[in-house]
Parts: structure tokens; sequence; C-alpha cells
């Protein structure tokens, strides 16, 4: 099921609000599979550590950073790079209202909510995107970099799970 749910979740922008519904129906489907009903009652935490799952927007962010740096070791001339450069390369007019949710500003929410230092904390430029390259040239270094992203989605979500009681 789960392998159905994440298939070219890699691609996915999501807002907040969608990674929140998308691990709402993980959970009811762990439920569903353990045939806890109503009148019993699970927290998250206990659901994920029983079933040795994780919330489904960990997985996704997994995936999204692997396909980026499979990416960023390809050839310059291949479509997505060709993409990546252009929209940082346009300085068009902003267009009115909320900025649109797209692949490029979650990985710019990404890098910000991990601070470390050996590794770049913004997206925001063509230099940006080059010294990503550079990293992800190199598999070990981009490996760390994608676990310490990880790690730090991770406990971000531990403690929002905990504030909300869930």
């Amino acid at each position: 099921m789960k392998s159905v749910l994440l298939c070219n979740c890699g691609t996915l922008s999501l807002t907040k609000q969608e990674e929140h519904k998308l691990n709402t129906f993980h959970c009811r489907q762990l439920r569903t599979i353990l045939n806890i009903k109503y009148p019993t009652v699970i927290k998250n935490n206990a659901l994920y550590q029983k079933t040795g799952e994780t919330p489904i927007s960990l997985a996704i962010l997994e995936l999204r950073w692997r396909l980026f740096g499979h990416i960023l070791r390809q050839a310059i001339n291949t479509p997505p790079n060709i993409a990546m450069t252009k929209y940082f390369k346009t300085k068009g007019s902003k267009q009115r209202g909320r900025p649109k949710t797209s692949i490029v500003t979650t990985l710019q929410q990404d890098l910000k909510s991990h601070n470390n230092d050996p590794w770049p904390t913004r997206l925001y430029s063509i230099e940006d995107l080059d010294h990503l390259c550079d990293i992800a040239q190199n598999r070990s270094d981009w490996k760390h970099l994608t676990t310490a992203i990880y790690r730090s989605a991770q406990a971000e979500m531990s403690v929002n799970v905990a504030a909300d009681g869930h």
C-alpha cells in the first residue's frame, strides 16, 4: 500500500496542509490494517511505533531529496537541469497573491528548516544551485546532507506531534 501511495511522490511540492492530509490518511490506513476502531484510541506516535512506520511526509521528503540528487548529478543539458537554471535566471514580474508552492520553494523550506554549518542552508540563486550540484557529485557528502535534512524534519515533526497531543 505504501509503495503505491509513494509512487512518483518525489516530484510533489506539498503545502503543510497537504502533508497533514497525507499523514492523516496514512494513519487511518494503518489503523484499518490493525483493526483499530472507534472506541479504541491510539496516539499517532504509538501507532507509528507499533507498526514500525514513519509519517508519510518524511518518506516523501526523503524521496524528494533522493530525486533532486539524481537530477543534480545529471548533465547540465537535461530538461530538469535546464528548468532549474531557468527558474533562477528569470527575474520576471511577480504575480498577485500568495506565491505558488513549487518544488524549488519546497526544497528551500527543507533547507531552511535544517541549520548545519558545513552544508548550505539556502537555495535562492544559481550560485546556491551550483554549490548543491558540487555537493551532489560526491555521493557520501550528499548522503550526509540529506540525512541531516531528514533528521531535522523528523525532530520538527516529533515536536509538532507532541504539541498537538496526537
